[in-house]
């Protein structure tokens, strides 16, 4: 993004992105080798990059459109071994590097280069930000927001979408408990998935006639044990949203476990375990007379690391399991025993919905039930809807862009 630093007023070069980079540094002094860039900075730190990549995100029209910030050409129309014949730091701070055999000049903006400093240690420019685990003990109730300044103002919408990545849930007091307003809410993160349940779903008492072709468990006024929604799928939700509208009947508290932390839990205390519920594969179906929906995994999915980044525990849509003959007590073991830490006091969060409480939370972390209620005392309406978890980092880059371009 081109413009000017509104602290230091200097008119910096376009970046390859639509961010704004603070300039809290500038470099000093800067040479290179041909292949290699090297950065001396007013802070003592020394930046090395690529002349390749370099040249790969250089922000000219020719690498970069200006108007989408998408890359122009083609890999093959990169110069398979740029140099960087000569570099030097302009009067206004920013680093020119001249490129052969093209003979091309680009100007870098020293705040982007700096912060994309990747021989100081990688840096990862999803935003991700690192889950906080918690049981009953840490955490007695969601993160709780004002719901109507989330809807109307950046910064409070910023707030809890960083509380709900951190801790998985969310809640938002005061919405206004209309048919809508969960859809209002959903939007001002980004775009609703779609399911077989429905653009926008409902859960809540009905008539007992309308029972008989109801789709799912939740319809009924029975305890829920704690789960995720759709490990029937190949990519389960990854976000989700209940709105309470109305709630006069007995009972229906709600249940949220970390199911990170169950996760944990088991891989400190039974290696066995662990390895049961992040290796042995379960079949999760979702039949009716018009969708058959199935999918098979592990109760935890690991990421490249060897960290929980999913938990599939829908498990009262198991398909018969399917395994090696000699897997079968264990993954029967590991399911036992992570279903009863998921149930026990000590993991699970309880309390009542309230009219107009929004709570929001990550579907391949979090699991969610409910006590049982009395559906011939009251009315108990709920309505829901379905995101992905992209949705939200996207959110999350956006507005924190827009602070920080924001003067001052």
């Amino acid at each position: 993004m081109t413009g000017t630093d509104a602290l230091s007023g200097r008119n910096w070069p376009p970046t390859p992105d639509f961010d704004t980079w603070p300039v809290e540094h500038l470099p000093v002094e800067a040479g290179t080798d041909g292949r290699i860039v090297t950065v001396a900075w007013d802070d003592g730190r020394i930046s090395r990059y690529h002349a390749i990549w370099l040249r790969d995100n250089a922000a000219d029209p020719a690498t970069h459109s200006p108007a989408t910030r998408e890359q122009v050409g083609h890999p093959w129309d990169l110069p398979e071994d740029p140099v960087a014949s000569s570099v030097a730091v302009a009067a206004n701070g920013s680093l020119d590097v001249t490129f052969m055999p093209e003979g091309r000049t680009v100007a870098y903006h020293p705040g982007w280069l700096r912060a994309l400093d990747y021989s100081n240690g990688r840096r990862d420019d999803l935003g991700e930000i690192a889950p906080t685990c918690w049981d009953r003990r840490r955490l007695e109730a969601p993160p709780t927001f004002d719901g109507p300044a989330c809807l109307d103002r950046d910064g409070a919408l910023l707030e809890a979408l960083e509380a709900l990545m951190e801790y998985g849930i969310v809640r938002l007091r005061d919405v206004p408990a209309d048919e809508t307003a969960v859809q209002r809410a959903a939007e001002r993160i980004g775009t609703i998935r779609n399911s077989n349940f429905g653009f926008l779903f409902d859960v809540k008492t009905a008539p007992a006639e309308s029972r008989k072709a109801a789709d799912s468990n939740a319809y009924f006024s029975g305890a829920l044990a704690p789960h995720t929604d759709l490990a029937t799928r190949e990519y389960e939700p990854g976000l989700q949203l209940l709105h309470c509208l109305r709630n006069t009947t007995r009972g229906g508290r709600a249940i949220y476990v970390d199911g990170f932390a169950v996760a944990d839990e088991l891989r400190r205390t039974d290696a066995g375990l662990w390895r049961a519920v992040t290796q042995i594969e379960w079949t999760f179906t979702n039949r009716s007379p018009a969708t058959d929906y199935r999918w098979r995994a592990p109760l935890v999915v690991l990421d490249g690391n060897g960290d929980p980044c999913e938990i599939r525990a829908t498990t009262f849509l198991r398909g018969p399991l399917n395994v090696d003959f000699g897997d079968v007590e264990a993954a029967y073991a590991g399911l036992r025993a992570f279903q009863t830490l998921a149930a026990s006091a000590r993991f699970g969060m309880t309390f009542d919905y309230t009219p107009g409480d929004l709570v929001i939370f990550d579907n391949r972390r979090v699991l969610h039930g409910r006590t049982a209620f009395d559906d011939a005392v009251g009315e108990r309406a709920l309505k829901g809807c379905y995101m992905e978890r992209e949705e939200v980092l996207s959110r999350i880059r956006v507005l924190r862009r827009a602070l920080r371009a924001k003067p001052g």
